[in-house]
């Protein structure tokens, strides 16, 4: 049977989230990121109008008020874009149950089986768009294709709120005329070795002769071509799991107040804990990352006797690595944490002493539950809550 990959990416979406919260936005250059004044960090999104500048997301905040000086620049709300992703994420549901989210803007969906109950590829693409028109009035670009690769690259050529339908047997007509920029897997080296080789687009990669590949890049040289020709066979992984969490930001200036670094690390591993609980897993591994006022960058880890999903935990660990990075006397530039070594949570208690941690487990559910309803602001630990009630890092990590 054949499949029906489709790829959907919301278009500029924290931007948007932000113009739907506040309608006075739609229309003009919004920046998400960071505040003009902000002296680090880099952008997050960039709505239409500010892309028209030449701003784009990963370009260091300092350029893009260059770029763009009339810009409205904000630094973001996580909790709202979360939650739009997941009113996204329902719709997806209601249309087949084989989901891959790829990212909080983006998934695909194998639609191969609902063909018959919703009428085609076209009928699918139409009612998840004015779904999440009508639930959460943001743009959507869908695209429904053989495979994944392809359907990446066409909702990317179907950009803005589009649609876009490629049939296996006009593939590769789609692909040939695009750049290769446009091919995943395509990277700067990759294109440079090909350019020199006299090939610019994806259709004289697919023609070039495999020797000339495999000569200039080995056995990927099989791959690129493959690709080329819109090639793949990498299924829809539904509920996919993360391979690790973290959260890390920047601060605006260097610091040599360790107090004020234990603080900010403290309400991340907050930010870490809470959206491992909100995965069901666990970590057996913290690690301390450190990036100094010379851009040197060291990472401390510990692993844990068990696994844990509790901020207590993770905080002790935390509390064992410090005095490893504090032995350069240097200023921080750059603080952050991660959990890996990931597990569903299945763990079993300890013989002795295990009701304490099953304790915690039950206050940490309350906890989690409050800041469902109210935000994650609403209730915060020990050193975190000497940040205030409202925490606005330099450059705060929106990424799960």
């Amino acid at each position: 049977m054949a499949r029906h990959i489709l790829h959907i990416d919301m278009d500029a979406f924290f931007a948007s989230v932000e113009q739907v919260l506040d309608p006075s936005l739609v229309g003009k250059p919004l920046i998400v990121g960071g505040l003009k004044t902000d002296k680090r960090g880099v952008v997050s999104t960039a709505s239409y109008e500010a892309r028209k500048y030449g701003v784009h997301s990963a370009m260091p905040l300092s350029e893009a008020v260059r770029r763009c000086p009339h810009g409205i620049f904000i630094r973001g709300q996580f909790e709202h874009y979360r939650a739009a992703s997941e009113k996204v994420r329902a719709i997806l549901d209601r249309v087949s149950p084989c989901v891959e989210i790829a990212s909080i803007d983006e998934a695909y969906v194998d639609v191969s089986g609902s063909q018959r109950l919703f009428g085609g590829d076209d009928a699918i693409a139409r009612y998840i768009k004015t779904c999440i028109r009508e639930e959460t009035q943001l743009p959507s670009t869908i695209a429904i294709a053989p495979n994944k690769l392809v359907a990446k690259i066409a909702s990317d050529e179907g950009k803005p709120d589009g649609y876009l339908k490629i049939a296996p047997e006009n593939v590769r007509d789609f692909l040939r005329p695009l750049p290769l920029a446009k091919l995943p897997g395509a990277g700067p080296r990759t294109r440079e070795v090909l350019e020199q080789l006299g090939i610019m687009t994806i259709g004289r990669l697919a023609d070039v002769p495999m020797q000339v590949l495999v000569q200039a890049f080995g056995p990927m040289g099989y791959a690129l071509q493959r690709a080329s020709r819109g090639e793949s066979i990498t299924p829809v992984q539904p509920c996919s799991r993360p391979k690790s969490i973290s959260r890390e930001t920047t601060f605006a200036e260097d610091v040599l107040d360790w107090e004020r670094v234990e603080r900010v690390l403290a309400y991340l591993a907050e930010r870490c804990t809470y959206a491992l609980r909100e995965n069901g897993m666990e970590a057996k591994c913290v690690t301390l990352k450190v990036r100094y006022g010379d851009f040197s960058t060291y990472t401390f880890a510990k692993t844990l006797s068990e696994p844990t999903c509790l901020e207590r935990d993770v905080g002790a660990a935390l509390d064992a690595l410090l005095p490893k990075a504090r032995q350069r006397r240097a200023r921080v530039r750059l603080i952050g944490v991660a959990l890996t070594s990931l597990r569903h949570n299945q763990h079993q208690l300890q013989l002795f002493g295990g009701k304490q941690p099953e304790k915690w487990e039950r206050v940490m559910e309350s906890v989690d539950s409050i800041r469902a309803r109210h935000g994650f602001e609403f209730v915060r630990f020990g050193k975190s809550m000497e940040l205030g009630r409202r925490v606005e890092l330099a450059t705060p990590s929106l990424s799960r």
